[in-house]
């Protein structure tokens, strides 16, 4: 395994799909370490805490394999983060 990036991020309401909703998914790389808390990332914040953040899941770590999915799907580029 190789890391790709490291992307954090607070949460943001965004407009989609006819409606307003609070997502944390807009992350940003960054180029220097991170601390690692038993939250989350130093920088980071998640708005759903049931699924996201939190001791057991402060970090997430997706296969880059999947992008072509997710590229499929959307009909655009994915990329690390």
């Amino acid at each position: 395994m190789q890391i790709l990036s490291i992307n954090v991020g607070k949460p943001k309401t965004i407009h989609i799909g006819g409606q307003w909703i609070t997502t944390g998914i807009d992350k940003t790389p960054v180029a220097h370490p991170v601390a690692v808390g038993k939250q989350n990332l130093a920088g980071d914040g998640q708005a759903d805490l049931v699924h996201h953040g939190g001791e057991d899941k402060a970090i997430c770590a997706y296969p880059s394999e999947h992008f072509v999915y997710w590229e499929e799907r959307y009909g655009r580029p994915f990329t690390a983060g």
